[in-house]
């Protein structure tokens, strides 16, 4: 707790030695003019941002899990969600398992495969996952087709929330043509008894997540990352004033906290978390509303409320 409030980080991921593996088995499948295209591309990531998107940790997950909860104690952090990168992510089972009091768990399925809904529903049911995330703006693919419904239904049988990347991302294979989250709106108006999130203030869709709120009310917004999103805008502006629209906009019972912390060797983004609850102190967020935001609104979602 920071000051008497729960802070729950909504948003964190498991970078491993594993991970670095599947992105490389993965890449190799794609053949040779993508492998150099890609070189091209990670010499100008690691020049620019000083990051290989990984990490080379090779503990086991449960090893991990306890460095991880040592690392939230120092920062005052007392849960946390870990979000599956891809559907083999079989290692965060045993992280989420191994600290089950601090940490839970999105899983993530590939929705273009048959038995994805059933998939997910073992996940969920006999894994413990608490959600789900899906990767439309990599995977290529507008959750709006029907052919995802079935997908959407078995969401709907399990109560559970669906977190939805959008806008800019990191990724090499980001496909900018699926980044609009109003791509999304069909499903949330088919779907309102599901509640689904958009992180990262919609990562350079910010407008757009502001106009799906106008229409309705099953959408939320999480607040992770370093939001360097905004320094891209052909406009100026500042993440207090991300702050003070969004929660103009959706309230404060639909905002959620997260860092998109991922790289135990770097650490926890304590600086994300700082500067985050900074601006919401300077906005004169009550108390009662800095608790959903900080942990009320996940625990809800998640039906531990």
């Amino acid at each position: 707790m920071i000051n008497g409030i729960e802070i729950i980080d909504a948003h964190m991921h498991m970078f491993t030695a594993r991970t670095l593996e599947r992105k490389t088995k993965a890449i190799g499948l794609k053949g040779e003019s993508y492998k150099k295209a890609l070189t091209v591309w990670m010499d100008w990531f690691t020049e620019k941002y000083d990051s290989d998107l990984t990490d080379g940790n090779t503990d086991p997950p449960e090893k991990i899990a306890g460095d991880w909860a040592a690392e939230l104690d120092r920062c005052g952090v007392d849960r946390a969600l870990f979000i599956a990168l891809d559907p083999d992510e079989e290692e965060l089972t045993s992280f989420a398992a191994a600290q089950p009091e601090r940490f839970f768990a999105f899983t993530t399925v590939d929705p273009f495969a048959p038995d994805a809904p059933a998939v997910l529903k073992k996940r969920i049911e006999d894994q413990g996952y608490r959600g789900l995330k899906l990767y439309p703006t990599t995977g290529g693919y507008n959750p709006s087709d029907k052919k995802f419904y079935p997908l959407f239904e078995t969401v709907r049988e399990l109560r559970i929330p669906v977190m939805l990347h959008y806008g800019i991302t990191l990724s090499y294979d980001a496909d900018l043509n699926w980044a609009n989250p109003v791509h999304l709106h069909p499903v949330l108006k088919d779907f309102p008894e599901v509640s689904f999130i958009v992180p990262h203030f919609g990562a350079g869709y910010f407008q757009e997540v502001l106009f799906l709120a106008y229409h309705v009310q099953n959408i939320f917004l999480d607040t992770s990352g370093t939001n360097r999103w905004i320094e891209y805008l052909p406009y100026t502006i500042e993440l207090k004033d991300v702050f003070r629209k969004a929660l103009s906009v959706f309230g404060a019972e639909r905002i959620i906290f997260g860092t998109d912390s991922r790289v135990l060797t770097r650490g926890y983004r304590e600086a994300v978390l700082k500067e985050q609850l900074a601006i919401l102190k300077a906005l004169d967020t009550a108390e009662e509303e800095l608790s959903l935001i900080m942990g009320g609104n996940i625990r809800r979602l998640i039906r531990e409320d």
